[in-house]
């Protein structure tokens, strides 16, 4: 886990510093001359910094800095940068005017322009500033697009200027917004792990509608586009309440990664296995027509070495994995049949004894069965044909 940047030494700007780490804000501190006092963690993920690199641009004012490291703290388009000048600078000239000493360090290059801007007078408390920052493609987390930042000038109990709150924010709509809050908090924060791609072990699972064509025939479109729905749903919750991230979903199907975390393989797998009967127990209650019979199907392996990671693209954030493993998952998966759970034998002997006791299963005594003698045809039988699994 990242390290807190260092805290401010004054103790009035520290119990700001404080409070801004505290809720995960994306946000710069500056001192009463609009010099870098604390940035946050939040603040160095998205410009892809380490948060030990941080103190680097303490002390610097923010023009200074984005001088100094161009393209690494901000980094905006040339029309933000002139939306800068009119609607910022003006505030840093009021609190730091031409014949202040530090004039020349806090405007460095700029020196003989800003006094030709003039200070903002008087000087609002509350500013803000809408920013294009193109797409640098350092990292999936770093800035992109439009963003609104917050200029808040705070002051001490006697009046004077004590510094600057900056809070940077992606420029979305309150109501757009609370709809992607809607996500489940501990999945978003899987899937910000998993920023980066790189071989990580995982337990896969596939699970498919068995029959969808003669559903999608005997319901009408709109009950049928309920109980895709409803599916949807049900493998989400599943994964998500069992530490899992939900990968692409397929029509009438979806997928699933377990990623180990601390090491601890056992948890990855038993995760998989809570899911898929979670997935199996609700298929009954997808569609109020008691009459209709749902089963879905749903396939468990291991994989040992997948490339897993983070992809962005049209709006959309997910996380995909490549490798064998997860081709052979998904033919484990077709080969299962009547609501079943098949299971391969690489991922029931990771689990810890006490979560196989928990889930009833005697890892010693479980039979298995190569998918080839299961029915497997085609391409199942080509790529997984001799992978043992047993039913759960």
């Amino acid at each position: 886990m990242d390290e807190t940047p260092p805290l401010p030494d004054d103790p009035r700007l520290r119990a700001i510093a404080e409070t801004l780490e505290a809720n995960g804000a994306v946000a710069e501190l500056y001192d009463r001359k609009w010099r870098i006092v604390f940035v946050t963690t939040e603040m160095c993920r998205m410009n892809a910094v380490p948060t030990e690199d941080a103190e680097r641009v303490y002390g610097l004012s923010l023009i200074a800095r984005d001088l100094q490291y161009p393209g690494v703290w901000g980094g905006p388009d040339e029309g933000s940068l002139q939306q800068f000048a009119e609607k910022v600078v003006p505030l840093i000239v009021a609190d730091v005017p031409p014949e202040d000493p530090d004039f020349a360090e806090v405007f460095g290059p700029y020196r003989e322009v800003a006094p030709e801007i003039g200070p903002s007078e008087p000087a609002p408390l509350l500013t803000t500033l809408p920013m294009h920052f193109p797409d640098r493609q350092r990292s999936l987390n770093t800035w992109s697009g439009e963003v609104e930042i917050l200029y808040q000038r705070t002051f001490d109990s006697d009046g004077s200027l004590l510094g600057v709150v900056v809070i940077y924010r992606p420029a979305l709509q309150a109501t757009l917004a609370a709809r992607l809050a809607r996500g489940e908090q501990e999945v978003l924060e899987r899937i910000g792990r998993l920023s980066e791609p790189g071989r990580r072990p995982a337990a896969i699972l596939f699970a498919d509608l068995e029959g969808s064509g003669e559903l999608s025939r005997r319901l009408s479109s709109q009950a049928y586009f309920g109980l895709i729905r409803a599916l949807t749903d049900l493998i989400d919750e599943s994964v998500a309440s069992n530490h899992g991230i939900t990968g692409k979903h397929a029509g009438d199907g979806g997928s699933a990664l377990f990623v180990v975390e601390d090491g601890d393989e056992g948890v990855a797998a038993a995760g998989a296995i809570r899911a898929a009967r979670a997935i199996r127990a609700g298929a009954d209650m997808l569609i109020a027509d008691g009459g209709t019979e749902i089963r879905v199907n749903v396939g468990l392996h291991w994989g040992a070495t997948l490339m897993v990671g983070q992809v962005s693209h049209g709006g959309r954030l997910e996380v995909t994995a490549l490798g064998d493993e997860m081709n052979e998952a998904a033919r484990i998966e077709a080969v299962a049949a009547g609501g079943a759970i098949l299971a391969s034998k690489p991922l029931v002997e990771r689990l810890d004894p006490a979560d196989a006791e928990d889930l009833g299963i005697d890892q010693h005594a479980l039979p298995y069965r190569p998918l080839s003698e299961l029915g497997a045809e085609g391409k199942a039988l080509r790529d997984a044909g001799t992978i043992a699994v047993a039913e759960l």
